[in-house]
């Protein structure tokens, strides 16, 4: 310590003509000056090391942030492609949807129309899709289900749109199928419209078959071209079928009598009525009143004296009366 309490002095001799310059420096300060010196050096070649080694990092850093930064504009690009196809995908179903929607319109349009023709009473059922339900506030849960892969539901779509596709092409195939049953069943129903297949009175009460009998009045054997049904005057008396009055009055032996053409060479008669309701050229549909049950003409009581007549032979009424008249309404 006391050889740094000294004083060192540096003497500086110049050349020749210069005078000589004398330093008188402190102990203290030959020690310092060099020693911070060098931890000045230290403290660079630290720093320069850090700086250096910060600056690899950095790099190498930015290097990863650029790869990642491409990496993800090139997911998000695909996730924007795919986006975009599933929302064209979307596009299409969605259109074949309202297709389909509208053939299943169509059918059930048919399908009703064949219901009406047949007599079915129509159930409407409407189905309403989950996005049209409309929420109330309250509890909410469930088990969760992640969203399917891009690539999934891609593949789903693929898959919905070829059903779609057999689908529309199933249903193409049923309309006209619907459209020929309709067509053969308007034309069966017209067919039974004009075949005399309904009871022509609300009575059940057979009181003479059709053939040979006994007649009544005279006791002998003789044919009776038609089927008696009892009942009370007055009683309504229908048409069987769908028909042209051709005939219209009131002679003997059959009292008021009425004639129906039905085509296809089939008439009915109806004979003994109490009053005739028709004329001559009327046109009468099935189960249309066109009379009232009497005791008129060559008659013991009153009934309806009913004859079904092919092609202008009387045949037996019984096998073509099939139904009630009710049953039809």
């Amino acid at each position: 310590m006391k050889r740094l309490s000294k004083l060192f002095t540096f003497v500086i001799i110049p050349e020749a003509n210069q005078s000589v310059k004398r330093f008188t420096v402190s102990g203290y300060i030959l020690v310092i000056v060099p020693s911070a010196i060098a931890l000045l050096a230290i403290c660079a070649a630290i720093f320069i090391s850090l700086f250096s080694g910060s600056a690899a990092k950095l790099a190498h850093l930015q290097a990863r942030l650029d790869l990642s930064q491409s990496g993800y504009e090139k997911s998000l690009q695909f996730k924007n492609d795919r986006i975009a196809a599933l929302e064209a995908d979307l596009t299409t179903l969605s259109a074949q949807a309202d297709q389909i929607e509208n053939k299943i319109s169509e059918i059930a349009e048919l399908e009703s129309q064949l219901k009406e023709i047949v007599g079915i009473q129509s159930t409407d059922v409407h189905i309403s899709s989950a996005n049209n339900i409309p929420l109330s506030e309250g509890g909410q849960g469930g088990e969760e289900f992640s969203l399917m892969q891009s690539a999934e539901a891609s593949s789903l779509a693929n898959r919905t749109g070829q059903e779609f596709d057999l689908l529309a092409s199933l249903m193409d195939e049923l309309k006209p199928s619907l459209e020929a049953t309709k067509s053969a069943i308007l034309k069966h129903q017209q067919l039974l419209d004009i075949t005399p297949t309904i009871w022509p009175s609300d009575n059940r009460k057979i009181t003479s078959t059709f053939g040979v009998r006994r007649d009544p009045i005279s006791g002998r054997s003789a044919v009776h071209n038609g089927l008696d049904i009892g009942g009370n005057r007055g009683d309504p008396i229908y048409a069987a079928a769908d028909g042209v009055v051709t005939l219209s009055e009131r002679t003997y032996p059959q009292g008021n009598n009425i004639l129906i053409d039905h085509g296809r060479g089939i008439e009915t008669r109806y004979l003994h009525l109490n009053a005739r309701h028709v004329e001559v050229g009327d046109k009468v549909h099935k189960g249309q009143l066109i009379g009232e049950l009497g005791n008129t003409g060559r008659s013991t009581g009153p009934h309806l004296h009913y004859e079904v007549i092919v092609n202008g032979t009387h045949v037996d009424p019984t096998p073509y009366i099939q139904e009630d008249r009710e049953e039809r309404e």
